[in-house]
């Protein structure tokens, strides 16, 4: 999987650029007199970054529960890839394709004071996704021993037929989560920011809970575990779409699906429909290619890929989708200057702004994840059975998605530049592009570097896509603003957080420093040193970077 793609319910707790863009025209164009009170900027990235946190932190609880339970086993594959497997339906129909299609006509519609049109249009959205998710699902729970198949051919016949019994349950899933997709889109439309993002909570609390009430005190083991597991997520997906259809009822005045395909809203979202899940399609290819490879490396191989990128994840959510949510209604309002040279110094300014604060964040991230990598897996993973030895197998997967970081927080305020600017078709070739790297090169360094191979894969593919579409708006716009970058600055940063965290591990016995409580302390101290030295730099104060958020 390309290592800026949220592994399953995930990407519930991000954010699109065309969902934001959505939102602000709902708020921005609204006439006066029927608009009503919109909450500020500020505080509307407040509210995403809060729910992205939130949903975040009980995500990783739920996956160091997850680790205690299974740590790298065979039945750890079992799991990921089964959840790879019964995410497609979520994948090319959730937000993503969502944010192309349905989002923005909705927000116009709302945006021309027409509000019983557009409630009409989105009821008649909700019907006819409501057959899609539910023809997928069942199409899914069929076709389940092929998609295993597909996803984990390496597996041998017993994890295969274990695979598809778990598939089997996660598909429905995964259309309860479609539908949760649905209810995020007319909240942000309406700027309704915090539930949609902080919903996912109920889909990782009801796995936790699952886990901890099947596995610690009915002392269920194997298999039947797994299976318990994938129901909990079932249950927290129906969990998180009551969540938020409530919500969406009271601002839609009702929730009674119709199939109206003659609106002439629902066809203009449906001609757009085909280029946007080709979009969706050629990212859910590349995350199956890359789980199918990993699949031929052994036991435990799918496990640590698994852990690895949600430990990567959890900074790429808030530095990269965080800053294209807030960047995207900034540039659109950039491009509606009629003077070009004056657009262009604006996009310009704006986009340099963006990668600065990125390239502060990143920079010091990427060498945490290369330098104190074992003491994050220690502390957010390792416990029962995930011990020292499925620490060591994951490190140098967690230091190499590291080196990810830039290039694909870049990439996406890039894709948003791209955006703002009218152009949806480059990014989409792009990232076919990036399929074809990622895969060529994997295939090209898996037999001697394992799994490590696959993700270098990804890595490299991420940086060539960066650096593509860098060039691209470059020539639309005559510049980056890369000046507003102060390199040295961050190096220095960088250099004394990560040093601070090294020291303390070198001064601390080894004992200390391999054990979760250590590995606490050790990373204290690298953010403490993060926490003083950014500011004494002048790169950025946490007080300001608060109020921001």
């Amino acid at each position: 999987m390309p290592p800026d793609l949220d592994p399953p319910a995930a990407t519930q707790a991000g954010t699109t650029p065309a969902s934001a863009a959505a939102a602000a025209a709902a708020g921005a164009s609204r006439p006066a007199a029927g608009r009503e009170a919109a909450p500020s900027a500020a505080r509307s990235s407040a509210m995403v970054t809060a729910g992205i946190i939130l949903s975040r932190l009980v995500g990783l609880i739920r996956q160091r529960v997850t680790a205690h339970f299974f740590g790298t086993s065979e039945l750890a594959d079992v799991i990921a890839a089964a959840f790879r497997a019964g995410n497609i339906t979520q994948n090319l129909l959730g937000e993503g394709t969502l944010s192309a299609t349905f989002i923005p006509v909705y927000a116009r519609l709302r945006a021309a004071g027409d509000a019983r049109r557009a409630a009409h249009f989105a009821l008649s959205a909700l019907g006819l996704l409501l057959v899609a998710a539910a023809a997928a699902s069942l199409l899914g729970v069929l076709a389940a021993p092929w998609l295993s198949f597909l996803v984990a051919a390496g597996f041998d016949e017993d994890k295969l037929a274990s695979t598809t019994r778990v598939v089997r349950i996660i598909f429905p899933m995964t259309g309860l989560l479609v539908l949760s997709a649905w209810g995020l889109g007319v909240l942000n439309a309406h700027r309704r920011f915090f539930l949609p993002y902080a919903a996912p909570v109920a889909w990782s609390a009801a796995q936790i809970a699952g886990l901890l009430a099947c596995g610690a005190w009915l002392g269920m083991r194997g298999e039947p575990l797994a299976e318990a597991l994938a129901w909990s997520a079932f249950a927290g997906a129906a969990l998180q779409l009551a969540l938020l259809l409530p919500a969406a009822r009271a601002l839609l005045g009702g929730l009674a699906p119709r199939l109206d395909a003659r609106d002439p809203s629902v066809r203009e979202a449906a001609g757009k429909l085909p280029a946007a899940l080709l979009g969706r399609g050629i990212i859910q290819v590349s995350g199956l290619v890359d789980t199918l490879l990993v699949s031929f490396l052994g036991a435990g191989a799918n496990a640590a890929f698994n852990y690895a990128q949600t430990i990567y994840l959890l900074p790429m959510s808030i530095l990269g989708t965080g800053e294209a949510a807030v960047a995207l209604p900034e540039m659109a309002r950039d491009t509606a200057e009629a003077d070009v040279a004056r657009r262009n110094e604006a996009l310009s300014r704006r986009l340099g702004a963006s990668l600065a604060r990125i390239t502060v964040l990143t920079v010091p991230a990427t060498a945490v994840f290369l330098v104190l990598g074992r003491e994050l897996i220690t502390l957010l993973l390792q416990t029962g059975t995930f011990d020292r030895a499925s620490t060591a197998r994951v490190e140098p997967l967690v230091g190499a998605y590291g080196l990810a970081l830039l290039a694909n927080a870049a990439g996406r305020v890039l894709i948003t530049a791209s955006f703002a600017l009218g152009d949806t078709r480059t990014p989409a070739r792009y990232a076919l592009y990036r399929v074809l790297v990622s895969t060529a090169v994997a295939l090209l360094l898996m037999r001697r570097l394992d799994v490590l191979g696959v993700v270098l894969g990804a890595v490299i593919a991420g940086w060539v896509e960066a650096i593509a579409l860098a060039l691209r708006v470059r020539r639309e716009i005559g510049g980056l603003g890369l000046d507003q970058i102060r390199i040295g600055r961050v190096a220095a940063l960088t250099a004394v957080s990560v040093g601070c965290g090294a020291a303390l591990r070198a001064a601390l016995p080894e004992a200390i420093a391999a054990s979760p409580w250590g590995a606490a302390l050790i990373l204290a101290g690298c953010g403490g040193a993060f926490a003083v030295a950014a500011p004494a730099l002048g790169l950025f104060s946490l007080r300001s970077l608060l109020r921001r958020r």
